[in-house]
């Protein structure tokens, strides 16, 4: 009886060592989004520190999610560009999955620029692309009126 109490016991012991924390960092989390499976997009800075991490040139054919963007508070202009017939949707996100903003959602090719205003410096953005065709997404960061 006594071996049957002490298993228990010990494995209550060593679990109660374990701590899973809710708001983990968020390199623990890119792994729901994809991360480090081999994209091809570029951020780069214009060594101005109010536009880093601000540009972002991105080519790609059907859904994707871009990861890891960190935008400064303000304005940033987006260039979108698809080739196709299907449907079309991309949107912004913080780092915790609430949309920003919903840049395109149409059926058929399209061209255009969206200005979104980022309601935070440091903070990671994701871009979630669904398509079925080819596609293009690019930032600048724009004036306080919005004009790049």
């Amino acid at each position: 009886m006594k071996k049957m109490l002490v298993l228990p016991v010990l494995l209550l012991f060593l679990l109660s060592g374990c701590k899973i924390e809710n708001k983990s960092p968020q390199s623990a989390r890119d792994d729901n989004y994809g991360v480090n499976q081999g994209s091809n997009y570029s951020c780069e800075s214009s060594g101005d520190t109010q536009t880093i991490g601000t540009s972002l040139a991105r080519t790609g054919n059907g859904d994707d999610v871009i990861t890891n963007l960190a935008f400064k508070k303000g304005p940033v202009v987006i260039t979108l560009t698809y080739n196709g017939t299907a449907k079309f949707t991309v949107k912004l996100l913080d780092s915790d999955g609430e949309i920003i903003a919903i840049l395109v959602d149409r059926t058929g090719s399209y061209t255009g620029k969206v200005v979104v205003q980022i309601p935070k410096d440091a903070d990671n953005y994701i871009v979630s692309v669904i398509s079925e065709g080819a596609w293009q997404v690019a930032t600048t960061k724009a004036d306080e009126k919005g004009d790049n």
